[in-house]
């Protein structure tokens, strides 16, 4: 107790011949922190602002700081004042990071806590190590799932706060406790003696399920001049072994306070902040199909061996929908409409499917929900229903809008890491792990339970997207047959409604469509086919065809994680 050891100095002083001006200086040590990466158990460790460092948090009296400008992370030497100087000249340290932040005249600076020593050290070696402090780039994948520190609003905080993602959802887990070091010092300032330490307690660890070596092989496959996403989970414990989202950005410059970067970052029309995996929302494609078929197989809609003829379009009354394929596919059956993903043969399907049906099977497995990770800008998405337009929209709900709610496209949003999900639900045969980033959190799995002859009907489908011939993904088993045996499905989720007279013209293929009105490409996959493991799930924004695109970077993807065992 502060008041207990002042009366105890007192007491001290009156025994004294010669009375001395005293005062008690208090030293406040921030709660030790730390991350690890665990190579063996292939885990990571982190707590709250730390890069490697145990900490403690030491105040300065400041007395110019309009030299400063505020831009900590480029303080020169010239700009360091006297008084600064003079101020920590009263300890002895080994190693400094980075500055913090000015706030009420104190800059904090962090230092390694044990090396906390009343004595006399170069000066030159702290200022040096302040400005050429090397950031740690080994975690820069994960800065959209970790997130960052921000300065705290309160003005008796010293230490920075999470703001944003994990740092912020985690920020009472992660912290720990502050200490203190109390010292006497005279009128002048210098310290005469230390009195008392109150050790400060270090945070509590956070185990995620990411895997560092597949987060960052993942990150590189991403195509650096289009923005997308992807997604990794475990079929059997719901556990995202990586997120990855493009454009990303370096939480290093929120921790270094580099405020013009901030700033940019902040105005970047490109959203770097934005986690697409996770907070983006698109039509899902061709990959909603199977929800489509679930239905018609559960309400006794589809014979599995009878065919429909697709001769490129179906009607409605007075208006065409057309299939992506514009000479048609012939006669297609349910296997075949999955592997060649023939869109007339769901119009078709569409006209007998009350879309209530098909939004409350997509809620069962997976979709409409939100899901509650830890990170910031949680979203939905939307599956329609009759009653959700009317309450949006007060609008009644068209049998047209059906036709192409049922391939994916009309009012559908998902996420990637939604569709994972849903093909999780489906693999898992409807009951499917809750997704976690917390490794510890237990696993709960939710949903309805399916059918098991039609589960088995809709994933040898999907398993004939890739392995068998004329699958809207067969080039990836011939372009890689060394590859891990993989399933899935393929999808393009168009960006603009396409007119019938560009349709005609192959206008809408040509390369004279504007970037920003190319449809995305999407796929969502599964490996080893025969006994899934891991679903990824990756959509590349104005990327076109989802085999073209989409598939290939799940793929490789796929593989890695297969082979490094993840």
């Amino acid at each position: 107790d502060e008041n207990k050891i002042r009366q105890n100095v007192k007491n001290e002083k009156a025994n004294y011949k010669e009375i001395v001006e005293y005062d008690l200086s208090e030293i406040v040590l921030a709660p030790q922190n730390e991350k690890e990466f665990n190579e063996k158990l292939n885990k990571i460790t982190k707590t709250i602002n730390s890069y490697g460092f145990e900490t403690a948090a030491t105040k300065f009296s400041i007395s110019d700081t309009s030299k400063l400008g505020g831009k900590i992370g480029k303080i020169k030497e010239n700009q360091i004042s006297k008084t600064i100087k003079k101020e920590i000249q009263k300890l002895k340290v080994n190693e400094f990071s980075k500055p913090i932040y000015i706030n009420n005249n104190y800059l904090i600076i962090k230092v390694n806590q044990k090396d906390v020593i009343n004595e006399e050290f170069d000066e030159n070696k702290i200022v040096k190590e302040i400005i050429q402090m090397e950031k740690d780039k080994q975690y820069q994948n994960f800065s959209q799932i970790i997130g960052y520190m921000g300065q705290s609003t309160q003005s008796s905080e010293l230490y920075s706060k999470g703001v944003f993602h994990l740092e912020r959802s985690y920020e009472n887990h992660l912290r720990g406790t502050p200490g203190k070091i109390f010292s006497e010092v005279n009128a002048k300032g210098k310290t005469i003696r230390e009195i008392s330490i109150e050790k400060s307690i270090k945070g509590n660890d956070l185990d995620l399920t990411l895997d560092l070596t597949l987060q960052n092989y993942a990150q590189s496959q991403l195509p650096t001049d289009k923005k997308g996403s992807i997604v990794v989970i475990s079929i059997s414990d719901g556990s995202i072994l990586s997120m990855n989202s493009n454009p990303t950005f370096d939480a290093q410059i929120f921790e270094d306070r580099e405020n013009t970067k901030i700033k940019d970052l902040l105005n970047d029309d490109q959203n770097p902040l934005f986690n697409r995996a996770f907070s983006g929302f698109y039509p899902p494609g061709s990959v909603f199909k199977p929800i489509s078929a679930l239905v018609g197989l559960q309400r006794n809609l589809i014979d599995t061996k009878k065919e429909v003829f697709c001769k490129g379009h179906s009607s409605l009354a007075d208006r065409n929908y057309y299939c992506w394929k514009k000479d048609g596919h012939g006669k297609v059956n349910l296997k075949k409409a999955i592997k060649e993903s023939c869109d007339v043969y769901f119009y078709e399907l569409a006209k007998k499917i009350n879309i209530d049906d098909i939004a409350s099977l997509s809620s069962d497995l997976g979709l409409n929900k939100e899901y509650d990770i830890g990170l910031s800008n949680i979203g939905k998405g939307l599956v329609p229903s009759k009653k959700w337009k009317k309450a949006f929209l007060d609008e009644s709900w068209y049998q047209g809008e059906t036709l192409i709610t049922c391939i994916g496209q009309g009012y559908n949003q998902t996420s990637p890491l939604q569709l994972a999900i849903l093909y999780s639900a489906i693999l898992n045969g409807g009951k499917y792990p809750i997704p976690k980033l917390d490794k510890n959190t237990p696993t709960r799995f939710t949903g309805k339970l399916i059918n098991n002859e039609h589960k088995k009907i809709i994933i040898n489908a999907l398993n004939a997207v890739v392995q068998e011939p004329r699958g809207t993904a067969y080039k990836l088993s011939i372009s890689n047959p060394e590859y891990v045996k993989i399933g899935g499905k393929t999808g393009t989720s168009q960006v603009i409604r396409i007119q019938e007279s560009e349709r005609e013209d192959d206008q809408y293929k040509s390369k004279e469509v504007e970037e920003r009105f190319k449809d995305h490409s999407v796929f969502v996959g599964y490996a080893p086919y025969d006994n899934p493991k891991y679903i990824a799930s990756v959509i590349i924004e104005n990327g076109g065809s989802g085999s073209a695109v989409a598939a290939p970077i799940a793929h490789n993807v796929l593989d890695f994680a297969y082979k490094k065992n993840v």
